[in-house]
């Protein structure tokens, strides 16, 4: 007599265990839930294979990452030139020069090294610090030392950082938890409750004609997660055989 297979579910790594749900809601819509009988069940479990999806895509991030990391070394790059700039033109040759570099340098102490600091305080104090450059009394300073252009720059750079930050931060908050984890422990008992009733079905001589093949398919995908996972298992086992081998003294 077929029946479904049983596998440990909690050994799947997330990115199996969600393909492994993907393709069981796939064989179920192929041979129909009304036809295996799970109709309710399967309701349940699309909707949770949903939760589980939107939880994966924030655990791996938005495509905006990347992008922000490169915006906020851009800027970085750019306050860390003017700030180079400015300690160089403290020694030149100048007068009028070394004059402006003191106050320009004294406003950029001010506000310390802010490249260190999360990105919504960087991106605050490089707002402020920008402000307060490109005040007027400042201006002639600034064109002494030759970075009007650059802090101009830097003020872009904020500007199109902030903005993507915020664009990140709004498709975050359309989600559903990233939690995998917490995820996995919703969709997994529906599992669980679809394999008791299409086995129940069997045993008690009820099943249509589409559940002997579906149960085919699926033990198929059990047994290749099965054989991934032993194969996983073997290669801890003698990767820890190995550092024990290893750490044990010869004599």
């Amino acid at each position: 007599m077929i029946k479904i297979e049983s596998i440990g579910l909690f050994r799947l790594r997330n990115s199996e265990h969600h393909q492994f749900m993907s393709d069981l809601d796939a064989q179920i819509v192929k041979y129909s839930p009304t036809e295996l009988g799970i109709e309710s069940e399967h309701a349940e479990f699309s909707h949770s294979l949903g939760v589980v999806e939107n939880a994966m895509r924030m655990e791996l991030g938005s495509s905006k990452s990347k992008h922000i990391e490169q915006l906020d070394l851009l800027r970085d790059r750019t306050w860390n030139a003017i700030n180079q700039k400015v300690s160089a033109t403290l020694l030149s040759p100048i007068a009028d020069e070394v004059a402006s570099a003191e106050v320009i340098m004294r406003i950029m102490d001010s506000f310390g090294d802010i490249r260190g600091l999360s990105y919504n305080e960087e991106s605050t104090d490089m707002a402020n610090l920008i402000i307060t450059l490109m005040q007027r009394p400042n201006a002639t300073h600034l064109q002494k030392i030759g970075i009007t252009t650059w802090v101009a720059e830097m003020k872009k750079q904020n500007d199109d950082f902030q903005t993507t930050f915020n664009e990140r931060n709004d498709e975050y908050a359309g989600r559903e938890s990233g939690d995998v984890r917490l995820t996995r422990k919703v969709i997994d008992p529906i599992y669980n409750r679809i394999v008791e009733k299409i086995n129940a079905s069997i045993v008690l001589g009820v099943s249509k004609p589409s559940v002997e093949p579906f149960v085919n398919g699926l033990n198929e995908k059990i047994n290749y997660y099965k054989a991934t996972i032993a194969i996983r298992d073997g290669r801890s086992k003698g990767k820890d055989k190995e550092s024990t081998d290893t750490a044990t003294p010869q004599n």
